[in-house]
């Protein structure tokens, strides 16, 4: 044995050295290495992340000057000072570029604060879906500023919509039309007992209406002793009523194969054609310069 170790010890230490390195090596090394190769891996992950972003991410600045810019087209566009007749015109040309079929265009009473005007408007529609959007797409990137606030579509059977819409424009209001409407804000909120009474306006009674105090009533007044003869007169026929028409105004007439005309009453408006109904009236004729319009079984005319 001593013999076999003197003789081949240096093969014996070779070998020895050799099975410890390849201990080291499998069980310290090789984990090291393996960590620092997936710490690697994550870092260069990260590094194409950054990059990715990087390309994709904008700065303050950019975002502030985007909101400078979309505020300003705002501001140009509310600074338009609009009528109902403008916004009806504007809506009715572009459903005859976009071929949708407008009902019951008209528009709300006008509200106004901090000098600006917001004039509801409300229609109903028919068309194909594609025009159909066009139509709305045209409209929000018209020249006024426009916000859309309720669309209810329902699809027919020949496969186009009828939708109903209510939208609103704002534009610049007269500054003194929104001073009284602010008062008259102020005035509801803070109206009390006597504020009340002070809005009540007086009714004066006729002086022929007041009876006196002292004056014996007519019920115990002794009837005449006089015998009158009563004579029957012939009955009169009965006075023929005239209707009182009421006061519609004309705005604008539209003229074309199909005309329209603006009409206003009380505050609102609405762009009507001939047979169409509105406010109790029905639309007769629409001429150059007048509207012929029926109201229970009378006809007048409105320039």
């Amino acid at each position: 044995m001593n013999e076999f170790l003197s003789r081949n010890k240096y093969r014996l230490s070779t070998l020895f050295v050799v099975s410890l390195s390849l201990f080291v090596v499998v069980f310290f090394v090789v984990p090291r290495a393996s960590v620092v190769a997936e710490t690697l891996a994550s870092v260069r992950a990260q590094l194409e992340i950054s990059k990715t972003l990087q390309g994709d991410v904008t700065s303050p600045d950019s975002l502030i000057r985007e909101y400078r810019k979309i505020s300003e087209k705002i501001e140009k566009h509310t600074l338009v000072q609009v009528t109902s007749s403008k916004i009806l015109t504007f809506v009715h040309g572009i459903a005859g570029k976009s071929s949708v079929a407008l009902q019951d265009l008209s528009t709300g009473e006008t509200s106004a604060k901090a000098g600006k005007i917001e004039i509801p408007v409300s229609f109903k529609a028919k068309a194909a879906f594609a025009n159909f959007h066009k139509f709305l797409t045209e409209m929000e990137n018209g020249d006024f500023c426009i916000g859309i606030s309720d669309v209810n579509m329902n699809r027919e059977d020949n496969g186009d919509i009828s939708a109903s819409v209510r939208l609103s424009v704002v534009s610049k209001g007269d500054d003194s039309l929104a001073a009284v409407h602010e008062k008259r804000e102020v005035d509801e909120k803070n109206l009390d007992f006597k504020g009340l009474l002070a809005h009540l306006a007086p009714q004066p009674m006729p002086s022929d209406s007041l009876r006196d105090p002292f004056q014996l009533p007519q019920a115990y007044m002794p009837a005449p002793k006089s015998v009158r003869v009563r004579t029957k007169a012939a009955p009169m026929p009965p006075a023929e009523k005239t209707p009182e028409f009421p006061d519609i105004a004309l705005d604008a007439i539209l003229p074309g194969d199909n005309p329209v005309a603006i009409l206003k009453f009380h505050g609102e408006s609405a762009v009507v054609s001939v047979g169409q109904e509105v406010w109790g009236v029905t639309v007769v004729v629409i001429g150059q310069n007048e509207v012929t319009l029926r109201f229970e079984g009378k006809t007048f005319n409105i320039r």
